[in-house]
């Protein structure tokens, strides 16, 4: 009997530690925000942002070193909110531990927060420095980077590189 319960445990334990992701799909995600944490380089190149993806719109600020070079809000649907969780699922974006960063300066990060109903449901960031990442969030972001900001008309122009 014993044995019965602990297969399907174990089975399951597997999967998980296969790279399975959060399974956005299933938890009612009303809000997505994207942000990327550009690197330190002077002013006039510097451009962090935030996009913020919901059923009805998808927000843009952009800023270097705090200053606000853009915010923008554009028309959005509920399909592409349904669109940004199908990236993230295939993206495999899950918390975990990643290698503890040794002293890397001069890189870029990434965060990814999930809502439903004003309350957070999923929150990671990860460092990228050196050729290596450190955080707590594993996964392909880069792809659902790509995709939040594919929801941005002419997002270049919105950056605004001098």
């Amino acid at each position: 009997m014993k044995i019965m319960i602990i297969l399907p445990i174990i089975a399951l334990l597997s999967h998980a530690s296969m790279g399975q992701g959060f399974n956005f799909k299933d938890k009612n995600i009303d809000e997505i925000r994207f942000s990327y944490h550009d690197s330190s380089v002077p002013p006039p190149f510097h451009r962090s942002f935030t996009i913020t993806i919901k059923a009805d719109s998808v927000h843009i600020v952009v800023d270097s070193y705090g200053n606000i070079i853009a915010d923008k809000t554009f028309a959005g649907s509920a399909e592409q909110l349904i669109n940004i969780i199908a990236v993230m699922d295939s993206a495999k974006i899950k918390n975990g531990t990643l290698p503890e960063n040794k002293g890397c300066t001069g890189g870029t990060g990434e965060s990814l927060v999930c809502f439903s109903k004003g309350s957070t449901i999923f929150s990671g960031n990860v460092y990228h420095c050196g050729g290596k990442d450190s955080g707590d969030l594993k996964g392909d972001i880069t792809a659902v980077g790509m995709a939040a900001r594919q929801l941005i008309p002419d997002f270049e122009t919105v950056l605004d590189r001098q």
